[in-house]
């Protein structure tokens, strides 16, 4: 079993990533902590005490995090808090298929910008068409690696 220090600089570890793709830290510390808790689910109380963040930090991170549906809010009869876990239906694929649909409409972003700029051999449009040329290529692979991982889990989990 992990020691308390070692899940303290985890925790600290998943809001550093979370911060490095783009997220805030505190959804990556909230992550962190239900991945390393021994608890299924935990109070929104114990979040802010835990993470020692204010209400309103815990509140807008935890919505992010189920709005991504790494976390699922959880209620139980005469308790009228709401309890927080990881989210046991999540689909990773449905995650992923989601994130492509976004890249899609990033490289058609990109497609207009492109269209829209008069100059088409100056440095911002080279970037442009860098970044067209690898979402294509991203677009056209990705559903395969998608496919593939589906047969994966087929012939490894057959229930």
């Amino acid at each position: 079993m992990a020691n308390i220090n070692e899940r303290s600089a985890f925790i600290e570890e998943s809001g550093l990533l979370f911060e490095a793709i783009g997220m805030t830290r505190m959804a990556g510390r909230i992550l962190g902590y239900l991945m390393v808790t021994d608890k299924e689910m935990v109070s929104f109380d114990e979040l802010t005490q835990v993470l020692q963040a204010s209400k309103s930090s815990i509140s807008t991170n935890v919505k992010s995090c189920i709005i991504v549906g790494f976390v699922k809010p959880v209620t139980t009869p005469g308790d009228r808090k709401t309890y927080y876990m990881l989210s046991p239906d999540i689909s990773w694929v449905d995650l992923f298929e989601k994130r492509t649909q976004q890249l899609v409409l990033f490289s058609n972003l990109l497609r207009k910008g492109m269209q829209l700029r008069t100059n088409s051999k100056d440095k911002p449009s080279q970037w442009l068409t860098n970044a067209l040329e690898f979402y294509e290529w991203i677009l056209e692979h990705f559903p395969k690696v998608l496919a593939q991982w589906a047969e994966y889990k087929k012939q490894n989990n057959p229930n």
